[in-house]
């Protein structure tokens, strides 16, 4: 994995954090940080997980419906599984804080906020992909529905 450079912002972050606390309770601090990310990685896959189950039961409503709401489903499905995949990308890719560790705290402190700020920054295009698709899954609900009531 390429460990870029922490920017300005988070060196100062990683500055304000070391006059802020002492080292063992900053790297705590860093390491609980990291865990939200993770939590919030696992939200995400939560969310595809239960989309992709759905489907097993009303996807051949969905389908039964006509070609838009089954490419509506099929484009859905697809856009999550995306997101899926860069979810995953983002848990699978584990770093330790105590692999960041350095002399200076505040280099410590700087690589593990620059880590977690990539990290968050790929979950948010990675949750614009669920959403998207998310919204492809609940148009196509909506045309089957409009479907069976229209026709019932």
């Amino acid at each position: 994995m390429k460990i870029t450079p922490a920017t300005a912002d988070q060196q100062d972050e990683a500055r304000r954090l070391v006059r802020a606390m002492p080292e063992p309770a900053m790297l705590t601090f860093l390491a609980d940080q990291l865990g939200v990310v993770n939590n919030q990685a696992q939200l995400l896959l939560g969310l595809c997980g239960l989309a992709i189950t759905v489907t097993g039961f009303s996807g051949t409503h969905m389908i039964q419906a006509g070609p838009l709401s089954a490419g509506s489903m099929v484009g859905g499905i697809a856009l999550i599984l995306v997101g899926a995949v860069a979810v995953l990308r983002v848990l699978l890719r584990v770093r330790w804080v105590s692999q960041e560790l350095s002399d200076e705290p505040a280099d410590t402190a700087s690589r593990v906020i620059a880590h977690r700020d990539r990290q968050q920054r790929q979950l948010g295009v990675a949750g614009v992909f669920v959403a998207l698709g998310l919204a492809a899954y609940l148009l196509s609900v909506a045309l089957a529905a409009a479907v069976h009531v229209g026709g019932a």
